[in-house]
């Protein structure tokens, strides 16, 4: 962070304005062989020709092309050209499509894109590291749309009261109270396989080509068997593809016959095989049908995968283990690449303007991304053994690897640098620590220093961090090029002067760190701005590196004397590597330097105040005095209001004068020379600003619902935002149940949750890490069993893996009291905290488990798990059922004839049946253990600058200019980050909301769309990101007048919110408020009073019953049993909701007005329908006594008849007035203005 004067200077000086830019409209003609003559594109000048390619080859009308050029006036154009800069282009121009010459690079490229539009769009990557990564359910959610976006001119009065039938919508049938079920995490409607155009396509055996066919142009040969079973073996040539006359076992390469020959694989096919040119337009619909974020692939961000999937179904596909070479050739030499040179040479780009900036960060995103993606390829198969260690010889914890030119080394303590702070615990919190500096450092964006790569991977138990390797690092010489801080602990200490001042003109003012004489081992004084940890490195590349940027903030000194030892019976914290976080220091060097500011100010205020010369009071001028003050009474107020003004104005205070900085090595083992009690106490003042300012003031944010966290992942944001680190999660619940506030009691369960949760992590990574890959699936299942499905089976029994003993695994030997023991004492250690007594048996089975996946990196069976235990009955039904499930296979298995065909049918299905569940899990329901990543992405801060100063100047009211901002901003992110980026999605998300508040519709439909699948794709499905996401659209399909399509984003969120959270949180009450509103505009009035209901059943518990908040859902509520016709709820309701009004706001108040009126109106109608009630009663008793049949006719004219004629379910509350009153001919001509009453009231 930058300190107040340079924020200050950046924001006086004027924004860089982007240059508006006419979009070019670019007509390319076609080959002559297409039925298509020509396209349109309409595409920026600033983009190149080769991203103008890749359009074309990625559009459904012109994808059978991958190996064309264009060319403008007879002449080729360069790929790496931008438009702008092609010569004698003009905005209105035609580009010719020419067929080009083939490579073998070409051809494979040609094939691999044929394989990925027949694999649909959710063809599954063969070096996929998870099941399903990145879905979207857009489509499938949204399916066939049949209502139109109808304008807010165009749209009619509801007719609350029309007689015709409720239409059919998504709660249609749906018991909206039940709890979500697992087995519908993915929709029913999600379709994954595209139509089947061919039955195999693959490599011929008759590959590598020969030398004497290279020279007649051949380059690959492949085998194609139709849907109409003929087999082909086709030749590409440099000139396309052909039929040839070659079998399986005779090679012939002279081609079949006249017409099988076509420059794209795809137009030969669509020649020879009309069942594939049918199918593939089957294809290529299906592929349109979804949105174009759907189909794109995620390129610069890391993949998210689902905790809960369907198992796929396996495909046979002769041509998936050639996937390699078809990407990357014989020699896989595109596969080799040098991460670290491409890394620091795109950190290296001019960046003098925004275009240069926009260039720079985008490249830089895209590679850290490629980085990332090959970093846990090669973490997984060090984990896996699959890599030889540089030093085989040393010990296990201590092995070093180099994989696909990335150096992977273990998060332990394996060489015993750190035993004095902790040892291994230690080492696994550095390398956290570690990430979050180089993530500060590259958001700084240092001149002359460089950071290398890093990405931190999680997986079975092991954690491996992976690093770009640095050049001559391994050299034997290495000592000698570190030049800044110390390998040896403090021994030996370098101070550069160039990396000296580098660090401190830029990172060290933005770090707020402190220079600081360290002594070595001679006891010479050594002047450093960063820890003696952090190493300064002189690459054999001529760069400045940064290493080991674990201890960049000073030491929680608080929290280590506090809990750094036993006391209370909690045993002492387990390490020292207790640190505040980065956010934390920002938070208090603002906030000192506000009240040094403010000190300042007064200062010299009281100094002017004192040099002003002072008013005479001597008694013979008293009445002069009085006299002129009050005749100048009004003048002087503005006068004084105007030298205030200007005194304010004339105030300068120097900034630069302001001083505080942090000594990162105070409070360690390192001796310091210069380690004077300040350090210290800015050190100390900094621990007590966390724990008397911060931690409070998150408590207020909570109960005022300024934040409001769903599930862990964002509570855990919500506190580092504020830099308060997880260790204090402990603290944070016991302010939290200290305030006794009945608003954030959920917040404790969540924390309380995420505490249990983060001790489960633990100790799973300590079980799994002894299991084998094999073993990981009962470890997981039985673990699962101890800890959320001990109520149905309460000494569940591990299934030990084939060729091992119980005694082999710790894990064996858990059962469900042993594991809650564990657990708290888990929890005692790590966050300080005692669990209440009776807390795990309410824990949130499905909440936890998803907490759990997704930390570790499960992937479960997406099935109906059973936590609670069995009834009585339900044992008796399921014994009888085993019982005869026996009787018959005994009988089946009894020495007989030869069994018939139905009967050994029967048997087979007898067989197949699954056994009985003894446990909720098993250890087939675990169906992948992937691993979680952390990374230090790239953030442009252009982008983000642009997007919050957008914000700012709506908050202010400038609608246009924030609205433009914003717009320059998005197209920011989609420049830098690309389309699917969670920064993306929040763009696309707040530009929707503009929109749909100026009544867009269409630009905020079209806007919110790409949030969700931006946000489905990269955060998860059920993230609460996304279900958020997903409640807007349905509000802005309701404002567009499409609300059966509504009510399906709404059930789909709810679902989900279930899920995350289950019921009783905060923001669920305008959820389901939100659907009661669009289920009355559908006149479905009991489905819409049940989500009211609910919605006044969760602002009551939370609020309690005299909350004006809790009044107004009684007041709703009042509504909608009126509406569906129960008038006594309705006048119960609205009795309560009046009560909190007078109470709370006076009878002036309108909402008390209002709900006076209804309540009146309400108490007559009560008395008119029991006083028909009673009437209708003695008309029967009287017909039972004179044994007359019921007769409508003879039932007395008025008040009752008129209850027949118009049912009172569908009466708003004014005709409801109009029927009490017997008025009952101004019925009809009073009910368009129910209608509008009923409208206003909704």
């Amino acid at each position: 962070m930058e300190d107040k004067d340079q924020t200050a200077t950046q924001h006086d000086q004027p924004q860089e304005e982007v240059p508006v830019e006419e979009p070019y409209q670019l007509t390319v003609k076609l080959p002559a062989s297409g039925k298509q003559g020509q396209i349109s594109l309409l595409v920026s000048p600033r983009e190149t020709i080769h991203d103008i390619k890749q359009s074309i080859m990625e559009s459904p009308e012109t994808c059978i092309h991958s190996c064309f050029y264009l060319q403008h006036k007879g002449a080729r154009i360069s790929d790496f050209l931008e438009l702008g800069e092609v010569e004698g282009i003009t905005t209105e121009c035609q580009f010719e499509l020419i067929e080009d010459v083939y490579t073998e690079k070409d051809v494979r490229l040609h094939i691999n894109r044929l394989r990925d539009l027949l694999g649909g769009p959710y063809k599954p990557s063969t070096n996929a590291i998870a099941i399903d990564a990145s879905l979207s359910f857009l489509t499938a959610v949204t399916g066939d749309i049949d209502e139109e976006i109808v304008s807010e001119g165009e749209k009619k009065m509801e007719d609350l009261f029309s007689s015709e039938p409720i239409p059919e919508h998504a709660f249609t049938g749906k018991d909206v109270v039940a709890k979500s079920n697992l087995a519908d995490f993915v929709p029913k409607t999600f379709v994954r396989a595209a139509p089947v155009c061919l039955k195999s396509l693959t490599l011929s055996g008759w590959n590598p080509v020969q030398h004497a066919r290279r020279l007649a142009g051949d380059l690959l040969y492949l085998n194609v068997v139709t849907l109409e079973n003929e087999n082909l073996c086709i030749t590409a040539t440099t000139r396309g593809f052909y039929v040839n006359q070659s079998t399986m076992t005779e090679f012939n390469p002279k081609g079949r016959g006249a017409g099988k020959h076509a420059h794209s694989l795809i137009r030969l096919l669509q020649q020879v095989s009309p069942l594939f040119a049918k199918n593939f337009a089957l294809v290529q619909d299906f592929i349109t049908q979804h949105h174009m974020l759907e189909v794109l692939p995620v390129n610069t961000y890391h993949a998210e995968h689902a905790w809960a999937v369907v198992p796929p179904t396996v495909t046979y596909d002769a041509a998936r283990p050639a996937e390699p070479y078809l990407h990357f050739g014989a020699d896989a030499v595109d596969a080799l690449r040098d991460w670290n040179d491409e890394l620091q040479s795109h950190r290296e780009l001019p960046r003098t303007n925004l275009q240069e900036r926009v260039l720079r960060e985008r490249l830089i995103t895209k590679v850290q991304s490629e980085f990332t993606e090959a970093a846990v390829q090669g973490a997984m198969s060090v984990v896996q053994g699959s890599v030889t260690p540089l030093n085989p010889l040393e010990p296990e914890d201590a092995h070093m690897f180099v994989y696909n030119n990335i150096f992977f080394s273990k998060a332990n303590d394996g060489r015993g640098t750190m035993e004095a702070v902790g040892g291994d615990a230690a080492a696994h919190v550095a390398t956290n620590k570690d990430l979050e500096g180089v993530k500060v450092v590259n958001s700084i964006d240092p001149e002359g220093l460089a950071t290398l790569g890093s990405v931190i991977v999680d997986y079975k138990g092991e954690r491996i961090v992976a690093q770009s390797i640095v050049p001559g690092i391994f050299r034997r010489q290495d000592e000698s090029s570190i030049v800044y801080g110390s390998v040896d602990n403090g021994l030996t200490i370098a101070a550069d002067n160039q990396f000296h001042e580098a660090i401190g003109a830029q990172i060290a003012k933005a770090l707020h760190l402190k220079q600081h004489a360290v002594n070595d081992a001679q006891g010479n004084a050594i002047d450093l701005h960063t820890s003696v940890e952090t190493k300064g490195l002189l690459g054999a590349d001529g760069r400045r590196y940064l290493l080991d940027l674990y201890r960049l903030n000073p030491v929680d000194i608080q929290f280590q004397e506090e809990e750094g030892i036993e006391k209370d019976g909690k045993p002492a914290y387990p390490h020292k590597m207790t640190l505040l976080r980065p956010e934390l220091i920002s938070l208090y060097w603002e906030h000192k330097f506000r009240q040094w500011v403010k000190q300042k100010t007064d200062e010299i205020k009281a100094e002017r105040a004192k040099n002003k010369p002072e008013i005479k009071k001597d008694g013979e001028n008293d009445a002069q005095e009085t006299e002129k003050a009050e005749k100048a009474e009004n003048d002087e107020t503005s006068q004084e209001q105007q030298e205030q003004q200007e005194d304010e104005e004339e105030i300068k205070i120097d900034v630069s004068a302001f001083d505080l900085s942090f000594n990162p090595d105070v409070f360690t083992s390192q001796l310091s020379s210069s380690s004077s009690p300040d350090d210290e106490q800015a050190v100390r003042d900094a621990a007590q600003f966390l724990n008397e300012e911060i931690l409070p003031s998150l408590v207020l944010d909570f109960a005022s619902y300024a934040i409001s966290p769903l599930d862990g992942d964002a509570l855990t944001k919500a506190m580092h935002r504020r830099g308060i680190n997880m260790r204090y999660l402990g603290k944070l619940a016991n302010l939290v149940a200290l305030s006794n506030d009945k608003r954030i009691h959920h917040i404790y369960d969540l924390a309380i949750q995420e505490m249990i949760v983060r001790a489960s992590k633990r100790l799973l990574r300590k079980y799994l890490a002894e299991c084998a890959l094999e073993e990981t699936r009962a470890c997981i299942a039985h673990y699962f069993n101890c800890l959320v499905g001990h109520e149905f089976n309460p000494k569940p029994m591990p299934v030990v893996p084939a060729h091992k003993q119980r005694n082999d695994f710790e894990w064996t030997h858990l059962t469900p009291a042993s594991l809650k023991n564990k657990l708290t004492e888990q929890v005692r250690l790590w966050f300080r905290f005692d669990l209440p007594e009776g807390k795990f048996d309410e824990i949130k089975p499905l909440p936890v488990l998803r907490e759990i996946c997704l930390r570790v990196g499960i992937q479960l069976h997406a099935i109906d798990y059973r936590f609670h235990a069995l009834s009585e009955e339900e044992i008796k039904t399921n014994a009888e059922e085993d019982a005869r499930l026996e009787s018959l296979r005994a009988r089946s298995q009894k020495p007989t004839a030869r069994k018939n065909k139905k009967q050994q049918q029967a048997l087979d299905a007898l067989n197949a049946v699954p056994p009985r569940r003894k446990t909720t899990f098993i250890p087939d329901d675990i169906l992948n253990v992937l691993p979680t990543v952390k990374q230090a992405s790239t953030r442009s801060v252009f982008a983000e600058e642009t997007f919050e100063a957008g914000k700012v100047s709506l908050a202010q009211g400038h609608r246009q200019l924030g609205l433009e901002l914003l717009l320059e901003s998005l197209t920011l992110h989609e420049q830098t980050y690309g389309f699917l980026h969670p920064e993306t999605s929040k763009c696309y998300a707040t530009l929707a909301m503009i929109y749909h508040h100026s009544e867009d519709r269409e630009a905020a439909l079209d806007l919110q769309r790409k949030a969700v699948i931006a946000s489905e794709r990269t955060l998860g499905v059920d993230h609460p990101e996304t279900v958020h996401h997903y409640l807007n659209l349905g509000l802005f399909e309701h404002a567009a007048g499409r609300t059966k399509l509504a009510l399906r984003y709404i059930r789909h969120a709810l679902y989900y919110w279930d899920l995350l959270f289950g019921p009783g949180h905060p923001d669920s009450a305008t959820a389901d408020n939100n659907a009661g509103v669009m289920l009355q505009s559908l006149r479905d009035y009991p489905t819409s009073t049940k989500f009211f209901e609910r919605a006044c059943n969760t602002q009551e518990a939370i609020l309690g019953k005299d909350h004006v908040i809790t009044a107004t859902g009684y007041h709703v509520l009042a509504k909608a049993y009126t509406l569906e016709g129960d008038f006594n709820k309705a006048l119960a309701a609205e009795r309560v909701a009046y009560g909190v009004f007078e109470k709370k706001l006076g009878d002036e108040d309108p909402r008390t007005k209002e709900s006076d009126m209804w309540l009146k109106e309400l108490t007559a109608n009560a008395l008119a329908t029991a006083t028909a009630q009673r009437a209708k009663l003695m008309q029967q008793q009287q017909q039972q006594a004179n044994l007359v049949p019921t007769n409508t006719h003879a039932v007395p004219h008025g008040r009752a008849q008129q209850t027949q004629d118009i049912p009172t379910g569908e009466m708003p509350i004014d005709q409801v007035m109009q029927y009490i009153n017997g008025d009952a001919n101004k019925t009809s001509s009073t009910k368009k203005a129910g209608k509008r009453a009923g409208n206003k009231r909704r």
